[in-house]
């Protein structure tokens, strides 16, 4: 039996509408996040229609043989883990059960007057949707903020369904979800959050397993919200067409489309290898924006150019540091597949690379910081399990490890920043490095840190994952972020944080950066970080190179572990 947690005293009452207590996994692990948040689960109500017999002759004349295809691939062929079948009778536990008979009015379920009294009796804040199909009537107002319901598409873009299949069908950039407050209005709810992955175009099992796992928080998020006071409803106005299942040409397309983005995927993992460069603007942050970086010849960049034609610079961080301008940056070897950081001072006119960070993990995105006239890095490396600070030993010209600030959490990209008498420790986590935004807090820079009431704070491919260090600009807080929507690390999304406090968190889009069409290197851009007297940046090429093939070949053969 699932154990629960210790009770707030701030929670919800709710109640779970499904077809039977088998749940597909990714539904019930949304009912864990809810219970594992201090929720409680009331009510139960399971469908007891009973299934009308059809004869045989009549199957066989009525049945639609123009999905036939799709219908007999999802049913016999396609298993993904997200909708593996999980017995919830241990969850809910004493959990009070109702078996209900809705009336059929045209395509809708319809609850009667009986079961409506017994749930108006429980005192629900909301139903949970996870069967009974489509419903309609006075079981939408029955509780305190309606029945809930997921659509694992953007609806602007998508309504019907399969979930997730047009996305990769198409292919779309990315993959919305929304979670939705039911109306009598069939496809027009009323949405209570959305979140966007970038789409996964060559597998439709991975990119369901995405959508479905990614999203398992937003019924408890929308509860925090609740709870916090900052409950929203946006109506949905969404003029998409609505689609159906594809057709038997449509799947045999599909299947064809599948083979050939399955083989061009990995011929691109082999033989197309990110290539990054730094670059330093002699300029400072203010005048470098409003300057914009398509007016940044390449001619005033100096580019921090690779020592090996199997390395690449990226990830660069400045800082005025005892009378000279530091940059710090991550110098990424595929031979050795692994990342360390290393350091070019203004003083060697940025000409001479020195190694100050290098053990056997892998680091990259070396946010720096002084406090007390002293130096310090939080570098990424997900692989130590933990959130380390290290002190800069300018004797040594090396990083120092001091502790670990945050134990047993792969974080990618954190970044620590002082803001209204509170240390903000931002980072997205490494099973969605670029969709999913956590935030912990501390009274001290060091920690002890606690998590953020309603973490993940922020679940959107366009604007989650850092891209730099937040900075004040015309007395706004800004936070530079990544656009990975088409690919990883296209453009540097500026956000102005409008609200941050231990129970919410609220930033709006200010500027993006784009690289510049002329440079060498135009295929992405993904960090933004400035001092006194200059601003870095970085861009992306794709290039073949040899160590970063052989690697991923024997990956590919088993034959290299990563």
């Amino acid at each position: 039996m699932y154990s629960m947690p210790e009770k707030s005293s701030k929670y919800l009452r709710f109640g779970l509408l499904c077809n039977s207590l088998t749940l597909e996994k990714w539904q019930a692990e949304t009912l864990l996040s809810l219970l594992g948040g201090g929720m409680e689960l009331h009510l139960v109500l399971i469908k007891d229609n009973p299934n009308e017999k059809i004869p045989f002759r009549k199957k066989i004349i009525n049945y639609n043989y123009s999905r036939l295809l799709f219908n007999l691939w999802s049913r016999f062929v396609f298993r993904p883990a997200s909708k593996q079948s999980v017995d919830i009778s241990s969850i809910i536990g004493e959990c009070r059960q109702l078996l209900c008979s809705t009336s059929i009015k045209g395509i809708s379920n319809v609850f009667d007057n009986q079961t409506i009294e017994i749930i108006k009796q429980e005192k629900l804040d909301f139903l949970l949707r996870f069967g009974f199909n489509i419903i309609k009537g006075e079981i939408l107002n029955v509780t305190k903020y309606g029945v809930w319901s997921f659509h694992h598409d953007d609806e602007e873009v998508i309504r019907g369904g399969p979930p997730g299949f047009w996305e990769v069908f198409k292919p779309l950039n990315t993959n919305g979800v929304i979670l939705q407050k039911l109306t009598d209005s069939l496809d027009k709810g009323l949405i209570l959050k959305k979140i966007h992955f970038r789409t996964i175009k060559h597998s439709y099992k991975a990119n369901l397993d995405q959508v479905y796992l990614g999203s398992t928080f937003m019924p408890l998020s929308v509860c925090r919200d609740i709870i916090n006071s900052k409950y929203t409803e946006t109506l949905s106005i969404s003029k998409a067409k609505v689609v159906h299942p594809p057709s038997n040409f449509l799947m045999s397309t599909f299947f064809v489309k599948m083979a050939y983005r399955r083989v061009q995927y990995h011929l691109k993992m082999l033989f197309r290898q990110e290539d990054w460069i730094a670059g330093i603007v002699h300029q400072s942050g203010e005048s470098f924006l409003h300057a914009s970086a398509n007016n940044i010849s390449t001619k005033e960049i100096h580019w921090l150019q690779k020592p090996t034609s199997s390395c690449y610079t990226a990830d660069p961080f400045v800082i005025d540091f005892q009378g000279d301008t530091f940059v710090f940056f991550e110098l990424y070897d595929y031979a050795k597949g692994k990342g360390i950081i290393s350091l070019a001072k203004a003083s060697e006119n940025f000409s001479k690379y020195h190694e100050v960070l290098n053990t056997e993990n892998h680091f990259s995105f070396p946010f720096v910081i002084v406090l007390n006239e002293t130096l310090y890095c939080i570098p990424e490396s997900f692989e130590s399990n933990g959130i380390q600070i290290y002190r800069f030993d300018i004797q040594i010209n090396k990083f120092v490890f001091v502790s670990t600030i945050l134990n047993g959490i792969q974080a990618v990209d954190p970044v620590l920043f002082e803001n209204e008498g509170l240390w903000w420790l931002f980072f997205t986590l490494k099973d969605q490095p670029s969709v999913h935004l956590y935030i912990y807090y501390s009274k001290e820079a060091f920690g002890p840190f606690v998590p953020h009431a309603n973490n993940p704070v922020k679940s959107s491919i366009f604007d989650a994952r850092s891209a730099g260090a937040p900075f004040i600009l015309n007395n706004k807080l800004i936070r530079p972020a990544q656009n990975c929507a088409e690919d990883y690390g296209m453009s540097v999304v500026l956000n102005e944080i409008k609200e941050l406090t231990p129970d919410s968190f609220i930033e709006i889009p200010f500027q993006q950066l784009m690289p510049d069409p002329d440079w060498r290197f135009h295929k992405g851009m993904h960090t933004f970080n400035s001092s006194s007297e200059y601003t870095v940046i970085d861009a992306k090429s794709f290039n073949f190179i040899w160590s970063g093939f052989k690697k991923e070949l024997l990956l590919k053969l088993k034959l290299h572990r990563p």
